[in-house]
C-alpha cells in the first residue's frame, strides 16, 4: 500500500496520459467504423484497449487522491456515422506514428515517477505499447505499405574528423547516417501531418479552422521539400508518398476542438523531433535549419492554442494554489 501522495511529476504524467489517450480513443473508434481490412481492424481494436486501460488506471489513481479527472474528449467529439476520410493504409501509418509518440511518453512518464505503483503502470504501458508497435510494423511490412528507410553503401574503414569543415555551415560534405536518419524520419512525420491537415481542412465546418489546417498543410509540404532537397544533394532518394491515403469526403468527422488539439500534439512531437535532430546533426547548416523550422512550428501551435482559448476549449492542467487569491478571500 502507498502512503505517499502523488508527486507533481506523477500528477503531470498521469493527467497528460489520460488527456491524450481520451483523444486517441475517439479517433480509433472512428477507424473501427470505417476500416475494411481485417488485420488492420484487429490491431486498431487492440490499440484502443490500451488507451482505455490507461484512462481507467489514471481515473483510479486520481479518485484515490481526490484529484479531478480531466474532461478530455468524449463521444461528442466524433461522428461515427461520417463517411470514410482515411484509407486503411493511413490507419496503420497513423498508429505507427502515435505508438512511437506513445513509447516516448510512457518512458518519460516512467522516468518522472517515484511511487512503485505508478512506475508499475508506466512499465506495463511501455510493454503493451512496444508489443503493439511491433505488430503494427509487421502488419505494414506484410502488406507492402511500410515505407522503409534509405539503404546506402557505407564507406569502409574508421575515420576521424580531420577538419572543422566537417561541421561546415555551407553543407559541402555528404550526409552521415545519423543526419540521414533524422531527415528521413522528419519527412515521414511531416507526411502524416500533411494528410491529417488535408483531412481536417476538408471536414471542418469552421472557416477559421479550415484556414488553420491549410496553413499546417503548407508548413508540412514546405518542410518535406527542404528535407528532401538536403537528402537529394547527397544522392539519396526519399521514397514517401503524399496525400494518397485521404479520400474526397467533406462530411464532418471530428469536432474542431479535437482537430485543433491533435495539431498541438503533432506540433509538440515535431518540435521535440527537430530539437533532437538539431543536436545530433554535425553539419551546422542542417542544425540551424531545424532550429529555424522549429520556430515556425511553435508559432503555428501558438495560434492553434489561441483558437482553443477563444472558444473556451483549452483545458487547464492541475495547478498549485494561488496564494494571492487565498489571502484576499
Amino acid at each position: 500500500m502507498n502512503y505517499t501522495n502523488l508527486s507533481t511529476n506523477e500528477i503531470t504524467a498521469l493527467w497528460t496520459q489520460y488527456f491524450q489517450n481520451s483523444l486517441y480513443v475517439q479517433v480509433f473508434k472512428y477507424f473501427i467504423e470505417t476500416c475494411e481490412d481485417e488485420e488492420t481492424l484487429e490491431l486498431i481494436k487492440e490499440t484502443i484497449e490500451v488507451s482505455k486501460f490507461t484512462m481507467q488506471e489514471v481515473e483510479h489513481f486520481f479518485k484515490s487522491e481526490d484529484i479531478d479527472t480531466p474532461v478530455g474528449f468524449t463521444k461528442n467529439d466524433v461522428n461515427l456515422k461520417a463517411d470514410k476520410i482515411f484509407h486503411d493504409p493511413f490507419m496503420l501509418l497513423f498508429m505507427e506514428h502515435t505508438l512511437k509518440f506513445g513509447l516516448i511518453a510512457s518512458n518519460t512518464s516512467l522516468s518522472l515517477s517515484t511511487r512503485k505503483d505508478i512506475r508499475d503502470l508506466f512499465t506495463e504501458l511501455s510493454r503493451r505499447t512496444i508489443e503493439l508497435f511491433n505488430k503494427c510494423i509487421d502488419t505494414s511490412l506484410s502488406k507492402g505499405i511500410m515505407v522503409r528507410p534509405p539503404h546506402i553503401t557505407v564507406q569502409k574503414g574508421i575515420e576521424f574528423v580531420a577538419s572543422k569543415k566537417y561541421m561546415s555551415f555551407f553543407g559541402n560534405r555528404a550526409l552521415n547516417t545519423i543526419e540521414l536518419t533524422h531527415l528521413f524520419e522528419n519527412i515521414k512525420s511531416n507526411t502524416v501531418g500533411e494528410m491529417i491537415c488535408m483531412a481536417f481542412g476538408q471536414t471542418s465546418e469552421s472557416v477559421e479552422v479550415k484556414e488553420f489546417m491549410k496553413r499546417g498543410l503548407n508548413i508540412s509540404k514546405k518542410h518535406i521539400k527542404i528535407f528532401t532537397k538536403i537528402m537529394n544533394e547527397s544522392d539519396i532518394d526519399t521514397p514517401i508518398g503524399s496525400n494518397s491515403f485521404v479520400t474526397n469526403s467533406t462530411s464532418r468527422v471530428f469536432s474542431d476542438k479535437l482537430m485543433l488539439y491533435m495539431m498541438t500534439f503533432l506540433s509538440a512531437a515535431g518540435q521535440g523531433n527537430y530539437s533532437t535532430a538539431a543536436s545530433a546533426s554535425m553539419r551546422f547548416d542542417i542544425s540551424l535549419t531545424y532550429q529555424r523550422l522549429s520556430v515556425e512550428i511553435g508559432l503555428f501551435a501558438k495560434d492553434g492554442n489561441d483558437i482553443l482559448i477563444n472558444n473556451g476549449w483549452l483545458e487547464e492542467p492541475p495547478q498549485v494554489p494561488d496564494r494571492d487569491k487565498l489571502f484576499k478571500a
